[in-house]
């Protein structure tokens, strides 16, 4: 199981830093002469939210940028001075929902789950409206999941769906909570609700949200007994993206962290399956028996797939060796002219 958060990743808080800055209204609109009176602390928290802002604005074009060192070197650094302005501007009680979102983010990134909890249940508790409760459901799933708060996340993407009337972010939900499902062991949930977001996808949001979800439903059919489908759905997946960059990307992470040896046991498999030359077959087959022990390495004793991931690696150095010695039979020599 894995999850996705785009709307909760890098450039989100860059879109809502933007948004805040630019969105006409009464939450970018200045501070008259009787809001001062009644506020007079009001000028300066807007002042440390535009330049923790900033900070967000700087931090998503360094994480575009190809110095991932740099990223990671720096752009903890720029967070963690951006959570101590918003704190400073009582962003945690904040009446503007979009700074509640953008500060829960922030300590997300951070790696407060918990206080991104705290401070995304407290934002819905002001019931704000409907557009920033759907982000806000979304954003808690999120945490739920890494959290390990399986039910609790699927609870919380029902909130948001029945809030979410765009199509793409509907998908994105539904998406999720399959992955949650899948984590719980309900497959056939998981399964419908891939499926389920699948068609709800055009052909252009196939290339964003619609290569993630044919991965999700490979591990679900795989985990189904349907091996044949889950390596069929990621020959699909790569006809959008070959080189799997976006289930590597920063917006896509793996819970329980040892899934990801299995979407790697499958993606090698495929792989193998679909390779021209012998010696590139061999070493896909290897790196996906490879990626099985690994996952059946990390597994804890508690992990219900550890069985079928110790009946795939039986089957797949099977197949691996009977695919090397039709690779190795000499072939039959061309009939001679006479």
């Amino acid at each position: 199981m894995s999850r996705r958060s785009p709307l909760r990743g890098a450039a989100a808080l860059l879109a809502l830093a933007l948004a805040a800055t630019r969105a006409p209204g009464p939450a970018a609109a200045a501070p008259t002469v009787w809001s001062r009176a009644l506020d007079p602390a009001a000028d300066e928290r807007a002042a440390l939210i535009a330049q923790a802002d900033g900070l967000l604005v700087r931090y998503d074009r360094l994480r575009r940028s190809p110095l991932l060192e740099r990223v990671e070197e720096i752009g903890p650094l720029w967070l963690r001075e951006a959570r101590t302005l918003y704190e400073r501007a009582g962003a945690a009680t904040s009446r503007d929902p979009s700074v509640r979102l953008r500060y829960a983010d922030i300590l997300e990134h951070l790696g407060d789950v918990q206080g991104a909890v705290a401070t995304l249940e407290g934002l819905l508790r002001i019931n704000p409206p409907a557009p920033s409760r759907a982000d806000a459901w979304h954003a808690l799933a999120v945490c739920y999941a890494r959290l390990g708060r399986y039910t609790d996340e699927i609870e919380a993407y029902d909130e948001a769906l029945a809030l979410e009337p765009h199509a793409a972010s509907r998908a994105l939900l539904l998406a999720n909570q399959a992955e949650a499902y899948m984590a719980l062991g309900d497959i056939t949930s998981a399964v419908e609700g891939y499926r389920a977001a699948l068609a709800t996808l055009g052909s252009l949001d196939m290339f964003r949200y619609g290569v993630t979800t044919l991965w999700g439903l490979a591990v679900a059919l795989d985990r189904s007994g349907d091996l044949e489908g889950g390596i069929e759905h990621i020959r699909l997946a790569r006809t959008y993206d070959r080189s799997d960059q976006q289930i590597n990307g920063a917006g896509w992470f793996y819970v329980p962290a040892h899934d990801d040896d299995w979407y790697a046991a499958l993606g090698h498999w495929a792989a193998a399956r679909s390779a021209e030359l012998g010696a590139a077959r061999a070493e896909a087959y290897l790196q996906a028996v490879a990626a099985w022990e690994s996952y059946i390495a990390r597994a804890p004793g508690n992990d219900h797939w550890v069985p079928l991931a110790k009946a795939r690696r039986a089957q797949c150095e099977k197949e691996r060796e009977q695919t090397m010695k039709r690779l190795r039979k000499p072939a039959p020599a061309a009939p001679q002219r006479r």
